[in-house]
């Protein structure tokens, strides 16, 4: 259980420091990008906190905007503690946005009823705060729990392998679902907390084998099956890593299989049909994987051997770049691959639309608020970018450059001008 918390306890003052910090960011690097807002699920529990905590480190180091990062507590008031639960979160994210909701405590609460409460809260909150990614705390304990729970219940592989680093959920449909700490075991992650002196609370009803069947999973039967393990260590041991291997092994059969695609965030300027991401591992790509994804798209029709082995070259050995074929564009961007239908080169289109600012106000472009709140704004105009135009010693393609900022996103991107130069960037 947590003490009283310092200012200095707070999650703007922890420094994580830990051995598999950087695969944890090198996972966030790929999949979240700067304009896009992530909402993190966060109990007070051990794994949530330590998400929340790598989540925050992450926006800071890659000096991400906060404005864009969400954390939402579900306080399902079944017991006591869940009333000390949600002070402590409110005090450990003091000053960051913190979404509290609260279960009526006259309805039933098995687990399965609290879990619908849960994604149906989620639900609601991604589609008001326009969210793009949903961030839960599982970790690799919980999914061979899960597992071996789904196994239990008549399931197939897929059952087999829940709970991936990347997916969606058959309740939330429409948002992928990133669970950044799902290789480390749980007692990798309190080994993580000790030495960070991250604060956590305890929830007393895992520990009660009749609450549930994970419990009882949890608590009695894999226990004596790590116990048995031919090599185990303070926080792992050699059953824990051969399940771990399977995993990987089954997934990238499954990514080989079913390419999942993002949409990309929309733009009324681009006039395009469709736009579509994936970020990818070079070694990855081959001509089976972008015809794959072209039969996906309907776009596959004419496209001759040469041609697929010349795309998925430019795909392989290109850091940058893009080619046209069949009205779409496939860019290559930063580690991330993009299929955009639209007209030829319409990243080029410039705005000639401009407003004088006079005092401050809030403006609403593309579905999403700007707020135009400092003094120094003011006499300014907001416009979007065209050539010649410098900000911060730059111009302002080697800023966008330098934010990873995709070519046919630059032109669509609202800024404030004043005296020639750029003062403000809305990305």
């Amino acid at each position: 259980m947590w003490k009283k918390l310092h200012k200095t306890d707070s999650i703007k003052n922890i420094k994580l420091k830990f051995a598999q910090e950087q695969t944890c960011f090198d996972v966030l690097q790929k999949t979240i990008s700067p304009d896009e807002n992530i909402l993190v699920a966060i109990s007070g529990g051990a794994d949530s906190t330590l998400t929340a905590c790598i989540l925050y480190n992450f926006f800071v180091k890659q000096k991400y905007d906060l404005n864009h990062l969400f954390f939402i507590h579900c306080n399902h008031q079944t017991r006591r503690g869940n009333a000390s639960d949600e002070k402590f979160i409110k005090k450990f994210l003091e000053w960051i946005q913190t979404i509290i909701v609260k279960r009526d405590t006259n309805k039933k609460s098995n687990e399965g009823q609290l879990r619908t409460w849960r994604y149906q809260e989620f639900k609601l909150q991604i589609k008001k705060h326009k969210i793009h990614k949903l961030i839960l705390g599982h970790n690799l304990t919980d999914r061979i729990e899960s597992t071996f729970l789904n196994l239990l219940r008549w399931s197939n592989i897929n059952g087999f392998i829940a709970m991936q680093m990347q997916e969606q959920h058959h309740l939330l449909p429409d948002t992928q679902i990133l669970r950044p700490i799902v290789q480390l075991t749980k007692a990798e992650i309190l080994d993580i907390c000790k030495h960070n002196k991250i604060q956590f609370v305890n929830d007393p009803t895992n520990n009660n084998d009749t609450t549930s069947l994970r419990n009882k999973l949890r608590n009695s039967v894999l226990p004596e099956l790590y116990k048995l393990a031919h090599k185990q260590t303070p926080t792992t041991n050699s059953f824990i890593q051969s399940i771990q291997q399977v995993y990987a092994q089954v997934e990238k059969s499954f990514q080989e299989q079913n390419i999942i695609l993002s949409p990309v965030k929309e733009s009324h300027h681009r006039k395009t049909k469709f736009a579509y991401q994936r970020i990818v591992d070079p070694q990855d790509i081959n001509k089976e994987c972008v015809m794959q994804v072209m039969k996906q798209l309907n776009i596959s029709s004419n496209i001759t051997t040469p041609l697929l082995k010349e795309r998925s070259a430019f795909l392989q050995k290109n850091e940058s770049g893009y080619k046209y074929f069949n009205k779409t564009y496939l860019f290559k961007s930063h580690g991330k691959i993009y299929f955009i239908s639209g007209p030829r080169l319409f990243w080029e289109k410039t705005i000639a639309s401009s407003q004088k600012i006079t005092k401050p106000w809030t403006i609403n472009r593309e579905k999403q608020n700007y707020e135009i709140d400092k003094k120094e704004y003011i006499g300014g105009s907001i416009r979007f970018p065209k050539k010649g135009d410098r900000y911060k010693n730059k111009t302002r393609n080697e800023w966008c450059i330098n934010q990873k900022i995709p070519i046919f996103q630059r032109n669509f991107i609202p800024i404030i001008v004043k005296e020639n130069q750029i003062i403000k960037i809305f990305n």
